[in-house]
């Protein structure tokens, strides 16, 4: 039995019994951890205030054999930015869900979390727009797990690709193909059309240091191509549909619908 502290980001909450939960951490120094925290759903709980859903703390845990007892905690940063808008944190549990698969239980991933951290202070601090900063942490994550997509060579021939030159992005291959009609008979519908800039935009995510990810910017064309492309890369890649991002634009849409309807017949 020994106490531990580590500093991570609280990920997943699941009740048990009436006033514990188990949460599921974030850590930098161990990963995904899971731990029980007892009676924190009881008002009067110091827990309550530095532990909840997208808190990122200081966490003391006392370990028993496999598992693990919160026993306190000191908040860093809340994310309030986030937590008032139905965008910004659907776009934060996307990413939460994401990082949830990716990072390992009980073994560092270290720059995942970071750029998690990274993509959560653009959505609370910096007003990037959520779609924007899904694709950029996609792209990252994709690369860190070892699926960035090939961009200097068609992924099916391996002949190098020009930067002048026609290129497809197929989306359940391996990243660029060339325009030869064996490639993208091979492709078939998977292949789309991508620009010079959705290229360089690929590149720069997947390849730069990882405080600059976020530093470039981005014509509404080419995130329209990215929004297209990434998501079903990662699906087939990953093995999973990511949805939460789609779920909070029929929520907006419904949301715009209602206000519209209410506001014809007069009612406000």
């Amino acid at each position: 039995m020994e106490h531990e502290t580590v500093t991570g980001l609280v990920a997943k909450a699941v009740s048990s019994r009436d006033a514990d939960r188990y949460l599921t951490i974030l850590t930098a120094e161990q990963g995904k951890i899971e731990c029980y925290a007892k009676g924190i759903r009881n008002q009067k709980s110091k827990l309550a205030a530095t532990a909840g859903l997208l808190t990122l703390g200081e966490y003391k845990l006392f370990r028993s054999r496999d598992r693990y007892i919160l026993t306190s905690g000191k908040p860093i940063e809340l994310f309030y930015g986030i937590r008032a808008d139905v965008a910004r944190y659907a776009c934060a549990a996307h990413m939460i869900e994401i990082a949830l698969d990716v990072m390992p239980p009980a073994q560092q991933f270290t720059e995942a979390l970071q750029t998690l951290l990274n993509s959560l202070h653009m959505l609370a601090h910096r007003g990037a727009p959520p779609e924007f900063v899904a694709r950029v942490f996609e792209i990252r994550i994709l690369a860190l797990s070892g699926f960035a997509p090939m961009l200097d060579r068609c992924s099916a021939c391996g002949r190098p690709l020009a930067d002048g030159e026609r290129r497809f992005f197929s989306m359940y291959g391996y990243g660029l193909i060339c325009g030869g009609e064996s490639c993208l008979a091979a492709a078939g519908k998977n292949a789309m059309p991508i620009s010079g800039g959705a290229v360089k935009a690929l590149a720069h995510v997947a390849e730069c240091e990882p405080g600059d990810i976020f530093r470039f910017k981005l014509s509404d064309g080419v995130l329209r191509e990215l929004s297209a492309a990434v998501p079903e890369y990662m699906k087939h890649h990953f093995g999973k549909a990511y949805e939460r991002l789609d779920e909070a634009e029929r929520y907006r849409s419904f949301e715009q619908e209602a206000a519209y309807i209410i506001s014809r017949r007069g009612i406000i």
